[in-house]
């Protein structure tokens, strides 16, 4: 009674200000994050401005577990303050500068607060709000707060306003975390966990990019309110120096760090195939190609088969209380990967079929990733050798499960699923599902 007595005091107009629910805001990241604040030596203050956070001791600043100086973490504070600015500040705080401030992205308090600051949309601007900025400083902070407010999030007013100086520091980061790659992931090492998170963002950045396009370039269709005047060859250049370091830099990375030769680590595997997957969750159909496909089936494959999904729903990243750690698990949530892999089932399965090649070749590809016989690629010369042919059972309750024309012929045309004389549904649903289902 009374937790829940607490909860609803947090909606109620009541004396007591409640603080913002976000993890962009300066007043919970010291209060949340401090180290005084931490051992409950201190009470909580309020921070709004870059005063309030001059007037923090080294005790009160949060370091984020030793990872930033206090200069640096004073520095990085003073950007919540001004959330209109926030993100290319951000941004070019841990793309130029000191490595270090770079390295400390690998703990996920840090990247909480810095999805925060990219992702949460701020104050919405209503269309009938047409007041400008007559004063500075504007002293009535609801005012202030009211005309720095955007029609669609901070993150497309930066993509209208300036995508380009966005999209180089997120392409700076990308690089140099790839630079620290030790040839492995390990939790030891600093590289590891910054460089998936820099994957991560990149690729939620390049899904906010792609979708501004999209809504600009709709034949017949007006532009949405707050990119009417968002230049698209920006966009679009933007987006493809995105991709080009994903597609050059990263994907090969990580698929040499989960070559089954040197890897043996099936843990360090799932989180490495989940963010494989990751990568092309911004795919078209028009995009697909035998790379994407491969992919995301082997790393979907191995996955469902060494991987504990958990049937409870929470934030991966945020399961526990050590700021100073890299997040566990896969550091996705698991619906987003579930979402990734059922929205690409329809567009696969069409690929596939309109490239039967590129379809045998990826199935090859997911036999030897769930057994671990080899890599995803092969080198030309293995190319050359004859494959099998993959197709779908011919049965009409079975489109999408694939087998090889080595199998009997009963099992490709489906007709094994025929019941027998006398058999009942249990020893039906036996021999359908292990019995006489060899490759598939």
């Amino acid at each position: 009674q009374n937790a829940f007595a607490s909860f609803l005091s947090m909606f109620s107009k009541s004396k007591v200000a409640r603080s913002k629910l976000s993890c962009a805001d300066p007043t919970n990241i010291v209060n949340s994050c401090g180290e005084k604040f931490i051992k409950g030596k201190a009470k909580p203050v309020s921070v709004k401005n870059e005063d309030d956070i001059l007037h923090l001791t080294n005790e009160e600043l949060p370091t984020f577990g030793g990872v930033l100086t206090p200069a640096d973490s004073e520095r990085f504070l003073q950007f919540f303050t001004v959330p209109y600015l926030r993100i290319p500040l951000i941004l070019d705080f841990f793309a130029n500068g000191d490595p270090g401030r770079l390295v400390a992205l690998k703990t996920k308090s840090l990247q909480l607060i810095v999805d925060a600051a990219l992702f949460e949309p701020g104050l919405w601007k209503p269309s009938d709000y047409f007041e400008q900025v007559t004063e500075i400083p504007v002293v009535d902070e609801e005012k202030l707060q009211n005309l720095l407010s955007t029609p669609l999030g901070t993150l497309f007013n930066e993509i209208a306003k300036s995508p380009d100086v966005m999209t180089s520091c997120v392409i700076k980061i990308l690089e140099r975390a790839v630079d620290m790659d030790v040839g492995r992931y390990t939790e030891a090492a600093s590289s590891g966990p910054l460089i998936l998170y820099a994957t991560r963002l990149a690729v939620r950045v390049e899904g906010f990019l792609k979708f501004a396009l999209k809504k600009c370039t709709a034949p017949g269709q007006p532009r949405p309110r707050g990119l009417e005047f968002m230049e698209n060859w920006k966009v679009e250049k933007s987006m493809k120096d995105l991709r080009k370091t994903l597609d050059e830099r990263v994907i090969p990375m990580l698929e040499y760090w989960i070559d089954p030769i040197r890897c043996k680590n099936v843990d360090a595997s799932n989180l490495v195939h989940a963010h494989l997957i990751y990568l092309f969750k911004n795919y078209t159909y028009e995009e697909f190609d035998y790379r994407s496909i491969s992919v995301l089936l082997t790393s979907q494959v191995y996955l469902s088969i060494n991987h504990r999904f958990s049937n409870k729903a929470y934030d991966d990243l945020a399961d526990s209380s050590d700021p100073s750690k890299p997040p566990p698990s896969i550091q996705i949530a698991q619906s987003e990967i579930f979402d990734i892999i059922q929205g690409k089932r329809y567009h696969i399965l069409q690929y596939m079929k309109n490239n039967p090649e590129d379809a045998d070749a990826a199935m090859e590809a997911v036999v030897r990733i769930a057994t671990g016989t080899g890599p995803r690629a092969l080198t030309d010369r293995q190319k050359q050798m004859k494959q099998r042919r993959w197709k779908s059972i011919g049965h009409p309750t079975c489109y999408g499960r694939f087998v090889p024309d080595t199998e009997d012929e009963k099992l490709r045309d489906g007709s094994y699923r025929k019941p027998k004389a006398g058999e009942n549904f249990e020893k039906w649903m036996l021999r359908v599902t292990t019995k006489e289902v060899g490759i598939e």
